[in-house]
């Protein structure tokens, strides 16, 4: 079974909560930047704590859009309260880790200092690309700690383009919204959150067949 159908089609017929969930997303995101603007530990830390909650409001939403066909901005306004704790202990896991390999490569003066600065780069592009399932698997189906970040681990494995598409996008979006118009950041975490839930219970789904 797939979910892509359901996504395409919710790009229309869904409008409205998806561009209820690019203006919060954007607004959590502008506050980080106006906080602690830039790329450092710092900011990546505040991004989840401000983000992270937000995000997972938005994919509950989405989840419940390609899996049941239910949506509108009054489920997503419920899920922000419902899904904040969800939220920033999902993406906690990815900024602690993105900022220790930030932490490494602003101590790195040698090769003594190359070993741990791979070792926390890498780990940091696997809980980057687990993150992409991990809030649907978080919100949606429940699971934490351990379990939650093995699961996803194991989709990652099995269809490494999914979440990588699912980057991709974010990355379109950011260069697009910076350099031809803003107005596109407002546009894109919408359609990123539901192609990610759409992906994630596809992937899921054939996982268990």
């Amino acid at each position: 079974m797939t979910y892509l159908p359901r996504a395409f089609k919710a790009l229309w017929h869904e409008l409205p909560v998806l561009a209820a969930a690019g203006v919060l997303v954007c607004v959590a995101s502008a506050l980080v930047v106006l906080i602690s603007p830039g790329l450092s530990p710092l900011s990546l830390l505040l991004g989840a704590v401000v983000v992270g909650p937000t995000w997972a409001a938005v994919t509950a939403t989405t989840d419940a859009i390609v899996r049941d066909d239910r949506g509108g901005v009054l489920l997503l306004l419920h899920n922000i309260k419902r899904q904040a704790p969800a939220g920033l202990e999902v993406a906690c896991v990815p900024a602690v880790g993105t900022a220790l390999t930030l932490l490494n490569w602003q101590l790195y003066s040698g090769p003594l200092f190359a070993l741990p600065l791979a070792l926390s780069g890498c780990a940091s592009v696997l809980l980057l690309l687990a993150a992409c399932h991990a809030f649907s698997l978080r919100v949606t189906a429940g699971l934490r700690g351990k379990t939650l970040w093995l699961a996803s681990l194991q989709l990652v494995a099995r269809a490494p383009l999914v979440p990588l598409g699912v980057l991709a996008l974010v990355l379109l979006a950011l260069v697009l919204g910076t350099s031809v118009t803003a107005s596109l950041l407002l546009l894109a975490p919408g359609p990123v959150a539901l192609f990610a839930s759409a992906g994630t219970w596809t992937e899921k789904h054939a996982l268990h067949r």
